[in-house]
């Protein structure tokens, strides 16, 4: 199974200690701040949320999963708050200044063939060592 995955999913070994590395968070939980325009149905963009985002502020789109936990605690599907902590801590270097998410979508051969370049390119901008993904 480890091999299957492996040639499955672009995997690199961290080659530091995470203590030294800036992290990143991507999500596609359809995570919002409040403010900024929601997520459509069929929604193939993406929102920067600022590090600094009062995780209270943060909302979902429901629809296409049950966003009901994440609407009491954000940190549930993007987990802004937990990743400051391991700042605090020490355990990680920094966070970069903004993370990603992106809404819910059925057009996959669009997201995989323009907007995954889109993404990856934007969180190359972030310069992370690492990424932390989660989904919906």
């Amino acid at each position: 199974m480890l091999e299957i995955s492996r040639s499955c999913i672009p995997y690199t070994p961290l080659r530091r200690d995470l203590k030294d590395c800036r992290v990143a968070l991507v999500s596609t939980s359809g995570a919002y701040v409040e403010g900024m325009q929601p997520f459509t149905d069929n929604d193939l963009s993406f929102r920067l949320i600022p590090a600094d985002t009062n995780t209270k502020k943060i909302r979902f789109v429901p629809g296409h999963f049950d966003t009901s936990k994440g609407d009491e605690d954000a940190n549930i599907m993007f987990p802004l708050d937990r990743l400051l902590e391991l700042v605090r801590r020490g355990e990680v270097r920094t966070l970069a200044d903004q993370h990603l998410s992106m809404g819910l979508t059925t057009e996959l051969r669009k997201l995989k063939e323009i907007v995954s370049w889109d993404i990856a390119e934007t969180v190359m901008k972030m310069r992370p060592d690492v990424v932390v993904l989660t989904g919906g």
